[in-house]
C-alpha cells in the first residue's frame, strides 16, 4: 500500500471524522452492487491521474468506485471522493491485503473492502464493522473457502485469464449460491456475457481508464467510456430480468 506521511497524519488525527457511508448496512451495500453491476476501479501511478479517473467515474454513471490501496495517496483520495460524492455513490477500497489496510480504509470513509485474495482476518474485520467484503479467489476450492470464511461476494480473479464468461458459467453449475464478481481485466464488450454467466457485477478498470487515455490526460474520453458502460447496465434493467437466485 502506498501511503504518504501526510495521509498517515490525516488518518491518525483525532479531529478526523469518517462517517460518510457507514450508515449503510452490508445488506444494503450488497443490494447496491447487484443493482449497479459495475465497480469502477482506480489504479493509477500518479495522484493526478487517480483523482481524475475517480472523478470521471463518479460524474459519468459509475455509482461504485473502488480506489486501490496501491494508488498514490489512496486514503486521501478515498476521503476526498467520499466527501464530494458520498451522498450518491459507494466508495470501496481495493487491494486490501491486511486488517491494517482495512482499518485505514474504513477510517477514510470506504464502506466496501475488496481484496485480491482471501484472508479470514480481513473478512472478520469487515463483518465486525458492517463493511461489505469482497474476497478474491480463482479455483472452485478457493471460491468455496472464501464464501465459507464469511465474505459477501467472491471476486473471481483474474476472470479473463481463467477462461472468461465460460469459466464462470461452468463453475456456477455446482456453486450456485455464491455471489461472484468478475475481477478485471474485463473488456467492455464482455460485460453482458459475464452477467449472463451468473456474475452479480464486474470490475472495470483499464477497460475504462485505458492506459493511453490516462497518459494523454483524456479524462473526458474516460468519462465517455464510463457512461457507455453504465448505459449497458441501464439497457439491461429496461428489459425483463428475473430476480437472482443468490442466497445471501
Amino acid at each position: 500500500m502506498v501511503v504518504s506521511s501526510s495521509t498517515r497524519r490525516l488518518v491518525d488525527s483525532s479531529t478526523f471524522r469518517s462517517t460518510y457511508n457507514h450508515g449503510v448496512s452490508r445488506n444494503e451495500l450488497f443490494d447496491r452492487v447487484r443493482k449497479e453491476q459495475i465497480i469502477g476501479v482506480v489504479r493509477e501511478e500518479t495522484v493526478e491521474a487517480a483523482a481524475a479517473v475517480a472523478e470521471a467515474y463518479a460524474t459519468n454513471g459509475i455509482a461504485i468506485v473502488e480506489i486501490t490501496m496501491t494508488s498514490p495517496d489512496a486514503l486521501e483520495l478515498i476521503e476526498t471522493v467520499v466527501k464530494r460524492h458520498g451522498d450518491r455513490i459507494v466508495v470501496a477500497a481495493g487491494t486490501v491485503r491486511s486488517t491494517n489496510d482495512a482499518a485505514l480504509a474504513r477510517r477514510a470513509g470506504a464502506s466496501v473492502i475488496v481484496s485480491p485474495h482471501t484472508d479470514a482476518r480481513i473478512i472478520e474485520y469487515a463483518n465486525e464493522n458492517d463493511l461489505l467484503c469482497v474476497a478474491g479467489a480463482a479455483t472452485t476450492t478457493e471460491i468455496v473457502h472464501a464464501w465459507e470464511a464469511g465474505c459477501d461476494i467472491v471476486k473471481v480473479y483474474p476472470a479473463q485469464h481463467l477462461g472468461g464468461p465460460d469459466y464462470i458459467k461452468t463453475i456456477r453449475g455446482p456453486i450456485r449460491d455464491v455471489p461472484m464478481l468478475a475481477g478485471g481485466p474485463v473488456p467492455l464488450d464482455t460485460i453482458e456475457a459475464y452477467l449472463d454467466a451468473g456474475c452479480v457485477a464486474v470490475n472495470l478498470g483499464a477497460s475504462l481508464a485505458v492506459p493511453d487515455l490516462v497518459r494523454g490526460r483524456q479524462w473526458d474520453e474516460i468519462g465517455r467510456r464510463a457512461m457507455l458502460a453504465a448505459s449497458i447496465i441501464q439497457s439491461r434493467h429496461q428489459g425483463h430480468h428475473e430476480d437472482s437466485p443468490y442466497i445471501h
